[in-house]
């Protein structure tokens, strides 16, 4: 398993407990356990973000220089 593919299944967790927190705010009537609720949801909703930016930096940029050019780093006439 990848780097990529953790991070999918890391988004998938974050999202599936970013839906959970929602429902469990719907169902508060105490307005102090509905914040907490409200609070973790959009905490989750930050790990989304950052989450779906890192796949997306991953997906335009799948090969780092160094891996397609072996030499790159061992000769310095080659540095970018």
């Amino acid at each position: 398993m990848n780097k990529l593919d953790l991070l999918y299944d890391v988004l998938v967790d974050k999202m599936w407990s970013q839906t959970f927190y929602n429902e469990q705010m719907l169902l508060m009537i105490n307005p102090v356990a509905r914040e907490l609720f409200m609070r973790l949801r959009d905490e989750e909703t930050q790990h989304v973000l950052v989450l779906r930016t890192e796949i997306t930096a991953m997906e335009a940029n799948p090969f780092a220089p160094a891996k397609i050019l072996p030499g790159l780093e061992t000769r310095p006439r080659f540095r970018l």
